[in-house]
């Protein structure tokens, strides 16, 4: 347990929550093994939309204690305003949503809601046309 805070806060520290500026929020790549964010592109409407489809298919809690991969890479989402998300397991608006890609895992997701909560959870839809608009590898 005590690993799994020092890697939420170092994780947090990568991923700034609140962005003071009056530009719209990019979507960030981070690479895990390089411990760094690796791609900045700026949000646009295809991009929220491809993500709100992802966000939309959460299926299932992720059911692991340690949800930060070794390997891989994550890309985070910033909502402004919240989206309200409608599931069979998620009922609430969500604020961010950081996908989580581990080298040969299955994918999930960390969603915070308007009071910061995170919560993780699996998703069904195919991320392949969302992680080729971030020209990312599938």
């Amino acid at each position: 347990m005590k690993k799994f805070l020092i890697l939420f806060v170092f994780f947090f520290g990568a991923f700034p929550m609140m962005t003071f500026s009056a530009q719209p929020p990019q979507i960030e790549v981070f690479d895990v093994t390089q411990g760094k964010v690796t791609k900045s592109i700026p949000m646009e409407d295809k991009n929220k939309e491809e993500a709100l489809k992802l966000v939309k298919s959460a299926d299932s809690l992720f059911p692991n204690l340690n949800p930060t991969p070794k390997t891989g890479f994550m890309v985070k989402v910033i909502f402004e305003p919240a989206q309200d998300i409608e599931t069979k397991v998620l009922n609430q608006p969500v604020t961010q949503v950081i996908f989580i890609f581990p080298d040969a895992e299955k994918p999930y997701m960390l969603i915070f809601n308007e009071k910061d909560q995170p919560m993780f959870y699996y998703f069904s839809e195919d991320f392949a046309p969302f992680l080729e608009m971030l020209g990312m590898p599938n």
